[in-house]
């Protein structure tokens, strides 16, 4: 990259440390995106951004610039624009103060301009697009692509097309980005803030020592806040009618989206649902303060457009109210049972069942109707038993509820809680109590029988698994004759598990009180199917979804399609050539920002929003994994130079007849040539690529001599699917019951 004396702008405007920021807002508005110079004499203080004061917004008259300045470091105007994006993200500075020597001898340099962040920003986007501008190849000679599945999109349960949308995001196509997600993910909005990211456990990025993984996660859900707010739409190309009729049972993210891939492809589907509004433990189980519960309602909308016959209020079960297993197996063509595990466990204990004692799974439910539980004690203390997310969700949504004093206890060390740390983080953030190494032995009443105290037994020597790192439970052991530990309460929440509520006789069942079938939903039972929860236990939204797709696959083949000959929707393949994203290592990971503590007393969602620049800054560090080489075997004439200048060893030159090392272990072949005169002086050999090494750094696209390297995605675009803008749709059939 070039030098920053290329970027610099002047020293702009100055302003004193003792200054308000309502002093400087007109100035730095005019100069942005150059920071102010904070001076005091002749020495440079620091800078302030227009950005940096945004969180101040409310209070710029009792805020001064000295509270909030940033650093600002110096750097010579001949080092590279990365050792400046270096230097400034070490000393936490949004901007860097630019010396010159001020003589040809001298050992003294002067300020003689300043580089901001978004300069180097720009710089960098500059770069890239120029190197290699986004469009559509036409007029290739061989189209013999390899098409690679990258390390993130393979530990995906839905196998997003995740570099492709990170890589949208980077030159700002954030609508592209978006539609690139709602081929495989209904539910966008709710897994860019609640997904337990696999993906970025085998990000490439992370492989690296001293390197973080990609903020996949956060990234898919700007795309999706872009597209909210911009109000679009996605319209779905409906197959011509099957005549056939699909049941779905239960309405969580399993059965949506088996649903919506069903109704897709022309088939007749109602969906079933005990609630009185769909979606399952996204609309009753999680509390509001996690996620933006107006999106979510939008993409229930976008899926329940394309003609799906919603029954809500309507339960499958052995009651003499309920609709029973074989009248929907003998009514429709196939049944799909997807009704999660809805139902809370409560232990067994002294005092269990008192009033004041009730499960998580109940309380939240309660809570999603914008209802405060029966015998919630506001002003009160309450006790959570259990150390997992919903556990934490009850513990969280009682603080905002109102009471006083909220503890959890576990059986679990504090640092091996289920509960992913940032949820804790936040929740001890605004007042919740934790107790680790206990078990639950019995809740105390008072003399009126309501709940006053739970008592525990303090625990020795828990084992964990060293794979999965799950408590090992025939490991727990109370310390003997320990005196036990007690806590005051008004109110008991048992988070100690879930269960399966099983339909009738009719649908099978494990040992373990699970429905049983197989990964296909296959159950031994004629046209029945079952997937999500209730077969694999309690799990996360993006394996529920998974099980969506792969059950409505089962099912159109059990009702006679030939899925090799349909797909499973209409492509268009094109190629593209990709950017070039060689600088990323200048960014580090940077996580979405949260409310204030002092702000979270309420439902209002916790996680915020990026800016443009920040999603940008974060999807150029991806690598890109499904770009692949491309060899011009018209041109290649099998020099080596690739597999010499190759970093990471992932490319093997091969030519036969010579005895060259294969190093890379790679076994994708990309390239197949010969030239020459055969016998005398001709060649013949092949290359392969080891993609589980290539970070697609371009050196050896740099450094072909007969520049026969290119490197380009080959994408299967779903064309059933179209962005519009957001219709004035009316369904027959409230979201929502009413009464």
């Amino acid at each position: 990259m070039p030098e920053l004396e290329s970027i610099a702008s002047p020293l702009g405007a100055e302003c004193d440390p003792e200054d308000t920021l309502a002093d400087i807002l007109e100035v730095l508005r005019i100069q942005d995106p150059v920071p102010l110079l904070v001076v005091r004499g002749d020495d440079f203080l620091g800078t302030i951004g227009l950005e940096a004061i945004v969180n101040s917004f409310d209070v710029l008259d009792q805020t001064s610039v000295r509270d909030i300045m940033r650093p600002a470091p110096e750097i010579d105007l001949g080092e590279r624009i990365e050792r400046g994006a270096e230097v400034m993200r070490r000393a936490h500075a949004e901007a860097a103060i630019v010396t010159a020597s001020d003589g040809f001898f001298s050992r003294r340099s002067e300020p003689v301009g300043m580089v901001s962040a978004a300069h180097v920003l720009g710089a960098i986007a500059k770069n890239v697009i120029d190197k290699a501008p986004m469009k559509i190849m036409s007029g290739h000679l061989d189209l013999g692509f390899n098409v690679p599945i990258t390390p993130c999109q393979r530990n995906c349960p839905i196998r997003q097309d995740i570099a492709t949308y990170i890589d949208y995001v980077s030159q700002g196509r954030y609508v592209d980005s978006w539609a690139v997600i709602h081929e495989t993910n209904p539910f966008p909005s709710m897994l860019g803030r609640l997904c337990n990211h696999p993906c970025e456990t085998d990000c490439k990025r992370g492989w690296d020592p001293g390197e973080e993984p990609v903020t996949i996660r956060s990234i898919k859900r700007f795309s999706t806040d872009f597209a909210f707010k911009q109000g679009l739409w996605i319209n779905y190309k409906i197959a011509p009618a099957k005549g056939k009729r699909i049941a779905v049972v239960g309405a969580g993210p399993a059965g949506l989206t088996c649903a919506l891939d069903l109704r897709v492809q022309g088939y007749d589907v109602v969906l079933f649902e005990r609630e009185a509004k769909v979606g399952g433990l996204l609309s009753t189980s999680i509390p509001p303060f996690r996620f933006d519960h107006k999106q979510l309602q939008w993409e229930l909308d976008m899926i329940m457009s394309t003609g799906i016959d919603v029954r809500l209020n309507s339960n499958i079960g052995s009651g003499p109210n309920d609709i029973k297993t074989q009248d929907l197996l003998d009514e429709y063509d196939a049944v799909f049972f997807s009704i999660g595990m809805m139902k809370g466990r409560i232990l067994p204990i002294p005092g269990s069942d008192l009033p004041e004692v009730t499960d998580a799974m109940s309380f939240l439910r309660t809570v999603s109707y914008d209802r405060v539980p029966e015998h919630f004690p506001i002003g009160g203390s309450v006790v959570v038993v259990g150390g997992g997310a919903v556990a934490t969700d009850a513990c969280q949504s009682s603080i905002k509820l109102g009471a006083k004093d909220v503890w959890m206890v576990a059986i679990e060390p504090e640092d091996r809680l289920p509960a992913f740390g940032n949820e804790l983080h936040e929740a001890k953030e605004i007042g919740l109590h934790i107790q680790c190494g206990v078990i639950v032995k019995e809740v105390d009443a008072d003399e009126k029988g309501n709940v006053k105290a739970v008592s525990f037994a303090p625990l020795k020597d828990l084992e964990f698994d060293p794979l999965s790192g799950k408590l090992i439970f025939s490991s727990v052991k109370e310390q003997e004759n320990a005196p036990r530990w007690t806590v005051a309460a008004d109110f008991v929440i048992f988070a100690s598990g879930q269960i399966m509520e099983r339909p009738d006789e009719l649908v099978p069942v494990t040992q373990r009180g699970l429905l049983a079938a197989d990964r296909g939903g296959h159950t031994g039972v004629d046209k029945l199917f079952c997937g999500g929860d209730c077969v694999q236990g309690p799990s996360f939204i993006v394996d529920a979804a998974g099980w969506g797709h792969r059950v409505a696959r089962s099912i159109r083949e059990f009702l006679g399609e030939d899925m090799q000959a349909a797909g499973d929707r209409i492509y268009q393949t094109i190629v593209e050539r990709t950017d070039d994203h060689r600088q990323s290592e200048v960014f580090a990971r940077v996580e979405p920002g949260i409310l204030e503590a002092d702000k979270r007393y309420d439902m209002t969602e916790v996680e915020q929003s990026w800016s443009d620049q920040t999603a940008i800054v974060q999807a150029i560090r991806c690598f890109q994994c499904d770009s692949v080489h491309h060899y011009d075997q018209t041109v290649c004439v099998l020099c080596g130079a690739c597999d010499d200048v190759c970093p990471e060893k992932a490319i093997d030159v091969v030519v036969f007849g010579e005895d060259r090392e294969r190093s890379s272990g790679g076994e994708t072949l990309v390239c197949e040539t010969s030239g020459g005169v055969p016998g005398g002086g001709g060649y013949e050999g092949e290359i392969y690529i080891n993609y589980d090494r290539c970070t697609n750094c371009r050196i050896c696209e740099d450094h072909c001599p007969v520049n026969c390297i290119t490197f380009e995605r080959v994408r299967f675009v779903d064309d059933t699917m179209r962005v519009v803008e957001r219709p004035d749709l009316k369904i027959d059939l409230p979201l929502v019951a009413v009464g």
